[in-house]
Order: structure tokens, then sequence, then C-alpha cells
């Protein structure tokens, strides 16, 4: 690896260097410098999530019964009470009609005084069961919303706690991250973080709604919701970043034009001793028109950000008035 670099800096050297030769002798480049020097900047934790609708509900049943009909369609808008599902409710009408029938008969018995209190309570308990077990054959919406999955087809055998749908309502969102516990307390609710959508490419506004107070003790992390304020639409599903500020610490920043691209190396030209000296450099994150150097240069060193000319490693420079 090591060859390799220093063949790719001796190439990057000889190029330069064939520019400078077309140069005239002893010509000097008027420059422009920028003294690196350490500088103080937010601490900014990229914490990565999915966006979920604040209010999701999954449907399921309470009744174990064929599906008989589903009149709804993944992205169909839904009331509260709409049938999502009709189950086959052949075995609950018939169990509701033979507990109907006892009901009746103890009620009749009770009258005559032919039954006890105790009997006809027990009676008169199965038949309100098998009334109530009849009417969760309809699976209906629990609010308005959206169909966001359907998760049966006519003919699957419902069954209690096996999701049939998953309903949500598309006018809020948040967004799901997991910090590292190291942040946990840094991070609180009501505090204002910028999240990037990737399917967008909008920069929302979002405010931390919920931090876990228990962590996960195999990832070591917090869930934090994000509550999302965006101009664009948005879909369950979708990628999200967001920066959440965690401190601050130091760093060294130039402007970006100054970072200079070659194949696969990134450099910078340094003004030493009257020539232009190339430094390959390691970038960071960029915030506004800066990006950060990681290494290759130190505090103390002048960064050429502006020439009047052409510029190549060794060529002899001047300052700029």
């Amino acid at each position: 690896m090591l060859v390799l670099i220093a063949a790719a800096i001796s190439l990057l050297q000889f190029g330069c260097a064939r520019r400078e030769s077309a140069a005239p002798a002893g010509a000097a480049v008027k420059v422009r410098t920028l003294e690196i020097q350490l500088q103080h900047t937010p601490d900014v934790y990229e914490a990565v999530g999915t966006v979920r609708a604040k209010l999701t509900a999954t449907v399921a049943p309470r009744v174990m019964a064929t599906i008989e009909r589903i009149p709804v369609k993944a992205g169909d808008p839904v009331r509260a009470g709409d049938e999502l599902a009709r189950l086959d409710d052949r075995d609950l009408r018939a169990e509701y009609e033979r507990a109907k029938a006892d009901y009746v008969r103890f009620k009749n018995l009770l009258e005559k005084e032919a039954a006890t209190r105790a009997e006809f309570d027990a009676v008169q308990s199965r038949y309100r069961t098998a009334e109530a077990k009849l009417s969760y054959a309809n699976v209906t919406a629990p609010f308005d919303g959206v169909v966001g999955q359907k998760l049966c087809d006519v003919g699957d055998l419902a069954s209690p706690g096996k999701a049939l749908f998953v309903v949500e309502q598309p006018s809020d969102f948040r967004l799901d991250t997991q910090v590292p516990e190291r942040f946990a307390g840094i991070i609180g609710v009501g505090k204002s973080v910028p999240v990037l959508i990737d399917a967008t490419g909008e920069k929302c506004d979002g405010i931390i709604g919920e931090v876990d107070p228990a962590g996960d003790p195999a990832s070591h992390t917090f869930v934090v919701k994000i509550d999302l304020h965006c101009q664009q639409p948005l879909k369950s599903g979708q990628f999200g970043r967001a920066q959440l500020l965690v401190g601050e610490r130091t760093g060294m920043f130039v402007p970006t034009d100054a970072v200079h691209e070659r194949g696969q190396l990134t450099y910078v030209l340094v003004a030493a001793d009257g020539v232009a000296r190339m430094r390959l450099v390691k970038p960071g994150g960029s915030y506004a028109d800066l990006t950060e150097l990681l290494s290759g240069v130190q505090p103390g060193d002048r960064v050429i950000v502006r020439a009047e000319g052409e510029l190549s490693d060794g060529q002899k420079i001047a300052p700029s008035p």
C-alpha cells in the first residue's frame, strides 16, 4: 500500500512539474493564503433512522376464522369503523344462536322460579360472550387513516394476535433512530434537530419528541423519536439522517475551493519558503463553504486559497496585494 501511494505521489508531482516547465522561468504566481488555526466547532452525531407515522395501529382479529372478504388494499383511505375484512361467521353464529336460545329458556325459568339466579347469570354471561364474538367477525379500522400494509388474503386463517393490517395516519410522521448510550444524557426532549430525508432531498425541521428511558442491552443504544415538519410528502419506511448536537470540539477548516482532487488523491497547496507545496490530506465533513481537514496539515501552515494563475507543486509564488 505504501508503494502504491508513493507511486501516485510521484506521478502527481511529475504532472505538476510538467506544467511548471511550461511557465516562464522564474515567474511567480501571486496567491492569497490562509493560516490554519484550530477552531471550535459543534460536535455532530449523525443518527440514521426510518420514517414512521406517529399514529400507527396493527389490526389483528379477536377470533379464529377463515377470511371471507377483504374490501380494501394497501394505500386505501379508511374511516374509523370501516370494514377491513370479513371473517366466516357460520360457527360463531351457530354458537350465538345456541347461547341465545339457552338465555331465553333460562329467563323464562327464572320468572317461574324454576331456575336459580346463579344459573341464569351463567347462561346470560355465555350469551353476551357469544354475541360479542359474532361481532368480531367484522374486522374494522380503529381510526381515520390509510391502510399502510395488507398482510392477509382471502382464504387465510385469521387467529388472535396474527396481524392482518397496519393502519396509519398519514398527516404526522416521525424519525425513529438509535443513539449510542454515551449520548443519552445529552439528548433532551424538545430540542431542535435538522433531518435530511434521502428520498426527497429535503432538510426538514425536527423536534425530539421521545427518548426511551431503557436502552437495548445488546446494542447499548437508546431509541430517539424525532417529530418531523417537512414541506414535501413523506411515506413510512423512508430513510432519514438526523444531525444531533452532542457537544463541541476543535478542528482545522479551510475553504472547500482550496481542497483539490486528482484521481483518488485529495490535496491542498501550502505556501512554504516562497513556493507551493502539495500536501495530501484527509478531508472530513463539509459545513457551509468550509471543509474540515483531519490530517495532512498542521496549525500554522498557510494554505493557498486563491491564485492568479496555474499552480503546481514546487512553483514559485508571491503574496497577492
